[in-house]
């Protein structure tokens, strides 16, 4: 009598319902655990499993830790862009005329602002110099949150389609035609992420998705991307990513200069947090 006939002898036929999982979902996890000639399928969310009675009960043990509700979760993705500009723009405006020579300049860009110093002769000579310095500071904070449960995959996005002008020439036997046309720009941000829970701790894949329109120029978007999976606690904050840039300018034109210089840093940071 081979091994298989005994134990083929001394199987059953049970039903287990389940109560939070599926059976898509527990039957690749049980299917190993099957002793030989054992069978197994689903149907109706309930096992239907022809075993042994000792293998049963292992079944059964196994189907108490995971047959569980699965933890709710809130994913929280923020994305910010700190930094400061400084500027200092220099010149020199003015005339002066002597015999037949006369030299100008007409630097005269922003009124008065800054420290202005002029100077003007009873000829009608006169020169006058400017010194502006701004500083401009950058802040600018995006948070976004999504609810999943532990194992499932979930996504959030907000965006706005921005309009941008176009012109194209056409050239027709009656001449040259120009068409003006319209086309929209998706300007969008927010996150993909799939969240693993083992005890206080938190297993990411993640991708964050940071798009804007800089200011005033609206043909000029800015994307900041990211994709990585990192672990982490529950309830703390994960930093997956970061960006520092820095920038020197300088232009010159006639007797008027302009320095520009500043620091940007962008970082993301997510928190996994576990809802009653």
């Amino acid at each position: 009598m081979s091994i298989s006939f005994v134990y083929a002898a001394n199987m059953s036929l049970e039903l287990i319902p389940l109560q939070y999982r599926t059976t898509d979902e527990i039957i690749p996890i049980i299917r190993p655990l099957l002793v030989d000639g054992a069978s197994l399928s689903g149907a109706n969310n309930q096992l239907i499993i022809k075993t042994t009675s000792a293998n049963l009960a292992e079944i059964r043990q196994i189907l108490a830790g995971i047959d569980i509700a699965a933890r709710r979760l809130l994913i929280t993705v923020k994305q910010d862009v700190e930094g400061q500009i400084d500027r200092r723009d220099q010149g020199i405006s003015g005339k002066y005329s002597t015999g037949d020579v006369s030299i100008s300049s007409n630097n005269r860009r922003d009124n008065n602002r800054g420290i202005v110093l002029s100077a003007k002769d009873k000829e009608g000579n006169n020169i006058r110099y400017r010194d502006l310095s701004t500083r401009s500071d950058l802040d600018d904070a995006n948070t976004f949150q999504v609810q999943t449960v532990d194992g499932k995959a979930a996504y959030v996005q907000t965006g706005q389609q921005v309009p941008i002008a176009n012109q194209n020439a056409f050239l027709t036997p009656g001449g040259v035609v120009i068409q003006d046309t319209i086309n929209y720009h998706d300007v969008s941000s927010g996150f993909y992420v799939l969240p693993r829970v083992n005890g206080d701790r938190v297993t990411l894949q993640i991708s964050p998705r940071l798009s804007r329109v800089q200011p005033n120029q609206a043909a000029i978007f800015e994307v900041q991307n990211a994709e990585t999976t990192t672990i982490g606690r529950l309830g703390e904050w994960i930093q997956i990513g970061g960006i520092t840039q820095q920038f020197n300018r300088n232009k010159r034109e006639n007797l008027r200069s302009t320095r520009q210089n500043g620091q940007e840093q962008r970082s993301i940071l997510v928190k996994v947090e576990e809802i009653p």
